[in-house]
């Protein structure tokens, strides 16, 4: 409710029912101006924008010598924010809530006017008030905008000349408000709150018909496309390795070196047993012309002659294999030599990778809980480390139809990007970062809720 009471502002427009008092002897005014500059010293010493609008509701009653203040902040409308004399007051008290909507009906303005609180267009709640005259005090920022006021009531009427106390009173306040909290003072809502409801509600439908591709991320490393294991090529320990990680080598360099105790060993040992087989075979060759036991012999050291040469053979070629050579012309990649010293080793187990530096393609491992559909052609951004501010685009070469495991237990697929030569040039073998992968499109509500319904969908079974 609100009503248009009996106003006169400060410019002198024309208003009913102007109060004027004859004025007060000069000792009073000069003890009002003293006041007035002991509270804008005060206001320098106020530190916090609730602290100023306590200050505001009570401390201002030296200047003005009212009976009851009333202090409001507009945002989308008016608020009340403190009451004099009370530390704590409900707004929706039938006399708050009166006194605000009597606010909101006044004349705008940047000038104190005076009021008082009679006829029958008063409100309800004010009629009878016990302090029925007032001045409403507005504080205006340097821009000329309205931001808070003040009421301030008692039972005598006020005088004109108080007028210019109260604007300057206003004005210091204004201003350490501003002081305190900048520009939020003249920050409003743009919208009220049922046109914001409207408005949110407007936009949730119009997502359903917004469409974006569906992106996922995961974890990327820059390989070569050409790429050649180096496996183990006997069972052994591994002596010493002869290279160090991402270093260039040539083909049939030396990478590494078995322990060859064993194998010269056992080379030695071959040679000789294929001495005494070729030895024994010509004991009985020689011996067969006179004897027939010898002659039925001889086909039987025959054999193991053979046996003693192959195995000769084998010891000769498993001796060959001490050093382990390159295949190709490469970069060695393997994580650490010291991991590789001193280590036994299966046949076939891998030991490193050479890897072509010129041709390069970013390896993706897609965990199983972000797959998605995906096709050969996809676009994919890569964000490495090393510089994250320069994403590399791409598109999508290769996936794997199997998840595989990895050495932290987790199931990922396997997805081959490649992009542009220029792009990929200055990067180096083994540098990580994370891919975004770009799926099909879809609505913005599928987006979003993906994850929530693949887990109600996996949990409860719809």
């Amino acid at each position: 409710m609100s009503a248009t009471p009996k106003i006169q502002p400060a410019d002198g427009a024309t208003a009913p029912t102007v109060r004027s008092v004859s004025p007060k002897s000069s000792k009073d005014e000069r003890a009002a101006l003293l006041r007035l500059l002991q509270l804008e010293a005060d206001l320098r010493r106020i530190e916090s924008e609730r602290e100023l609008i306590y200050h505001l509701a009570n401390e201002s009653r030296a200047v003005l010598g009212f009976r009851q203040a009333f202090v409001f902040r507009i945002r989308r409308r008016w608020k009340l924010e403190a009451v004099s004399s009370v530390a704590g007051f409900d707004r929706n008290a039938p006399i708050n809530r009166q006194m605000t909507s009597f606010i909101a009906s006044l004349p705008a303005g940047t000038g104190p006017v005076c009021f008082d609180f009679e006829g029958d267009d008063t409100p309800p709640a004010l009629k009878g008030h016990t302090f029925r005259n007032g001045i409403w005090v507005p504080l205006a920022s340097r821009n000329g905008r309205v931001f808070a006021g003040i009421i301030v009531l008692r039972e005598r009427p006020w005088r004109e000349d108080q007028l210019p106390l109260a604007e300057r009173l206003a004005g210091a306040y204004a201003y350490s408000w501003q002081a305190l909290a900048g520009k939020a003072v003249e920050r409003r809502g743009w919208l009220p709150a049922r046109s914001m409801l409207q408005v949110l509600a407007l936009l949730l439908i119009l997502m359903g018909f917004i469409r974006a591709p569906l992106t996922v991320l995961a974890p990327a490393e820059v390989n070569g496309q050409q790429r050649w294991a180096v496996a183990a090529p006997l069972d052994g320990v591994i002596e010493e390795v002869l290279v160090s990680p991402n270093s260039v080598v040539s083909a049939d360099s030396v990478l590494a070196r078995y322990v060859s105790t064993e194998l010269k060993n056992a080379l030695n040992i071959a040679d000789k047993r294929a001495i005494v087989a070729r030895a024994e075979l010509t004991k009985l060759q020689n011996a067969s012309f006179a004897s027939r036991e010898a002659a039925g012999e001889i086909k039987i050291a025959e054999a193991e002659l053979e046996l003693a040469i192959a195995e000769l053979k084998l010891a000769q070629e498993r001796s060959s294999r001490i050093e382990i050579l390159a295949g190709t012309q490469g970069i060695a990649v393997f994580e650490d030599a010291r991991k590789l010293t001193g280590v036994p080793v299966a046949v076939g187990e891998r030991l490193m990778e050479i890897v072509n530096p010129v041709e390069k393609e970013f390896t993706i491992r897609l965990p199983i809980n972000d797959s998605i559909v995906l096709t050969e052609g996809a676009k994919v951004r890569v964000f490495l480390d090393s510089r994250p501010l320069s994403p590399i685009t791409g598109e999508l070469v290769r996936t794997s139809y199997r998840a595989t495991a990895h050495e932290d237990g987790s199931f990922a697929y396997t997805l081959v990007a490649r992009a542009s030569p220029e792009q990929m040039k200055d990067l180096r073998i083994g540098a990580y970062g994370t891919a975004q992968v770009f799926g099909a499109n879809h609505n913005l509500y599928f987006i979003v809720f993906r994850r929530p319904l693949s887990w109600l969908r996996q949990a409860f079974g719809f």
